[in-house]
This record gives structure tokens, sequence and C-alpha cells, in this order.
């Protein structure tokens, strides 16, 4: 979740002299993709690659949901939402979190017409589709108890109904699911739960080493990999994802650590927000290695990577998006 204390220092930062991310030079490396008709500041939290659609989802808080082409960096609003805090993908349609609203939205991804809307038990932090079950996951770490409601999708205009909870205790904060469907990663306090998907159940805990952990879980499902993330220094932790044993940890510095993951180029990244740095890693059963670093303006929620040789963060001050090359 989007921690209070970085969203008071973006409320800070246009307030701040020689520090402030307009001195800081931007990096040669990255193209920059502005959001027609959004806001200059944009609290930036989610932003998810579609492998169907080609595109980058930006769920633009008050500014709405915008697509973004990989490619050549175009983007668009998709629909008319009051605002847009998580987004994903699947058979056509977008879902979409509004959490003040405690709506989870439904548009058709290629118009942006809203098919149906169904509310959430408490405010929804991040949503998944799970493919394999046809279910939407939304994370609600404010719930009484904590964790994961599940709603299954219908046929036709692809209503949504609630089929599910799953509780998470100390957490959920993100949520991955693994490349077959069948297991999905979520934080909660310093660990890394796992959840068996098809049977709704918590299978482990594994303990990360963080004082606390943020942001999403990333997996390398070829080389049995996992990062976890923690809530300071922008550090990572790598985890076998077999049993859940640490085999190394590595700091970007900064604050709370923002992971990724790029199973075509076979790298992870981190950055810390707030914080100036972005590194790739390159990771393995013998730990880290850092591949290259650029510079990113201090304060930027987000952190992906698409299929097509980018990855992408957030400038959160001017309400854009930076994309850098991989390698």
């Amino acid at each position: 979740m989007r921690g209070l204390a970085t969203a008071l220092m973006l409320a800070l930062l246009p307030l701040v002299g020689c520090g402030s991310g307009d001195d800081a030079p931007l990096d040669s490396r990255a193209m920059v993709v502005e959001l027609p008709g959004a806001m200059r500041a944009i609290d930036f939290d989610d932003i998810v690659y579609s492998q169907s659609l080609d595109r980058i989802l930006i769920p633009a808080r008050q500014s709405g949901l915008y697509v973004v082409d990989p490619a050549t960096g175009d983007a668009s609003r998709l629909g008319r939402l009051e605002s847009a805090d998580s987004a994903d993908e699947g058979d056509g349609t977008a879902f979409v979190i509004e959490r003040e609203q405690q709506r989870l939205d439904l548009l058709d991804a290629r118009t942006g017409r809203t098919r149906s809307s169904v509310s959430t038990s408490a405010p929804g932090d991040y949503v998944r589709y799970v493919t394999s079950t046809r279910e939407l996951w939304v994370t609600e770490p404010a719930a009484t108890p904590a964790g994961i409601e599940i709603f299954s999708l219908g046929t036709g205009e692809a209503a949504a109904r609630r089929t599910g909870f799953i509780p998470v205790p100390s957490g959920p904060e993100g949520l991955q699911l693994s490349a077959s469907n069948r297991v999905a990663y979520t934080h909660a306090g310093s660990d890394v739960v796992v959840i068996d998907v098809p049977r709704h159940t918590v299978t482990s805990r594994w303990s990360t080493g963080c004082r606390g952990t943020h942001g999403f879980p990333r997996v390398d499902a070829r080389g049995g990999l996992l990062v976890a993330s923690c809530a300071e220094d922008g550090e990572v932790v790598l985890l076998d994802a077999r049993d859940g044993r640490r085999l190394d940890t590595f700091s970007v510095g900064g604050g709370e650590a923002l992971p990724g993951y790029s199973s075509a180029a076979d790298d992870f990244y981190v950055r810390g927000d707030p914080g100036t740095k972005l590194a790739t890693l390159d990771a393995s059963r013998t730990g880290f290695s850092r591949v290259e670093e650029v510079a990113v303006p201090q304060v930027g929620h987000c952190l992906t990577a698409d299929a097509v040789g980018h990855y992408w963060t957030c400038d959160a001050e001017r309400g854009r998006l930076l994309r850098f090359a991989d390698r």
C-alpha cells in the first residue's frame, strides 16, 4: 500500500528548494511519457503490463485510468472513472479498483465502456485477475480480518460476484501470481505468504528478515527464485521459491523498496521511494549481481516491465512515466 509518509513527502515536494525533483537532472536514458489531461502531480502506486493488450495500464488516481503503448509511449485515457487506484486486465476486460468508493469496475478494455461494477467489503488495495479460475482477487489490508476478497466472473457482460475470502494476518501487501496461476504470493508483516490458488488456502509463511515488507513479491519461475521487498532502504531479499530459504539481499538506498521483474530479459529491478536510484539486477542461486543503475526522480511509487525490452517507473511530482531500455 502507498505509505502515508511517502504521500506526505509528495505533498511537500513543491515547497522544497534546491533538493526538489524540479532541480534533479533527468537521466539521459529515460524516455518521458506524458499522460494527456492528467494532473501535474499524481500519487502513483500500481502499474501493470497487459500481455494480451500489449499495453501498460496506469491507474492515475483522480486522473483516471490510462493505457500506454510500450513501443511508442503513446498514452490515452480509458473510460470515465472517478478514480483509479489499481488495475489489471483479462479476456478483454479491464478491472479497476476505486478505493474510496469501495468499488470494483469492469470496463471494456478497448472502448472503456463500463460493463458492470461491484462493491468490495472494505477499501480495495490491489486487484489481480486469475486466468486459470476466472477470478478477481482484491487485497484488503484494512478489512477485519485483513485478507483477499475473491470475485468470480460470469458470462456475457462480465459481471462479478463475491465468492470467497482468504484471511492474511498482518497483510496483505501486494499480490503476485505465478506463471501457472496455481500459486500466489503476498507480503504480510515481515513475511512472504504463499497461497494455493485453486484451494484458496495459505500454505506457507516465509521470513524475509525485513523489519517490515512493502510492494509486490516478484517471481522468476524458470530460475525458481522470488524477490521480496522491504519497507526501508530500498532493500530486496532473494528467496528460493521452493522453500523460502534466504539467498541474498541488495539495497539500492532510499525508502520503501519497489521491485520489478521482466521474464523477457530475466532481470529484476528495484528502486526506493523516496530515492534517486533504480538498479537492474541479475539473480541466481548464488545471489544478486548489479547490472546497471539509472537516476530517477526522488518520488515515484511504481515499477514494472513490459515484454518488449523496457522497464517503467513514475515521476510523481510531474504526473508522468519514465521508460528505460533494458540493456
